[in-house]
């Protein structure tokens, strides 16, 4: 019994280490989002800057070297974007990876105590010997010193 209480306590605290690194990469993910936002609306900012100085172009039938100003930012800006993006991508991927990874470890370690975990002996009728709880009337492993259900010490 005390094995299992060693693993769950093993398992507890590599649970609040997963959901501490999970709940990190969910804050840095947020802070990517929020620059990528910013940086669209500084996009959609130069869009809107280059459509008027175009437009006055047009109105006053001369060019302005301002729009290749523009064209130069808005593509730099472009360029950010996408790094951003990639990062996103990749964090999200890299979040998921590592969480599915962290819950195959955790059934195997689960798994493998199961199978190694000793079984209660049957009796002639087929049925499993346990030792039952006065207190809960919860069956335990006969070589139990507490209940598993309530905690009573037998």
């Amino acid at each position: 019994m005390k094995d299992v209480f060693d693993k769950l306590g093993e398992s507890i605290l590599s649970t609040v280490k997963e959901a501490a690194e999970q709940t990190q990469k969910s804050v840095d993910q947020a802070v990517y989002r929020t620059g990528l936002m910013n940086k669209k609306n500084e996009l959609k900012d130069l869009y809107q800057q280059l459509g008027m100085v175009k437009y006055q172009n047009y109105a006053e039938g001369a060019e302005d070297p301002e729009h290749k100003r523009l064209y130069a930012k808005i593509d730099s800006l472009k360029k950010e974007i996408d790094e951003i993006e990639k990062q996103v991508d990749d964090l999200i991927k890299c979040q998921k990876d590592s969480f599915d990874t962290y819950k195959r470890e955790v059934k195997t370690t689960w798994n493998d105590n199961m199978a190694q975990e000793v079984r209660p002996e049957r009796g002639p009728d087929g049925v499993e010997i346990m030792k039952i709880c006065n207190h809960c009337n919860t069956g335990n492993h006969v070589e139990a010193s507490y209940c598993i259900n309530c905690g009573n010490k037998f």
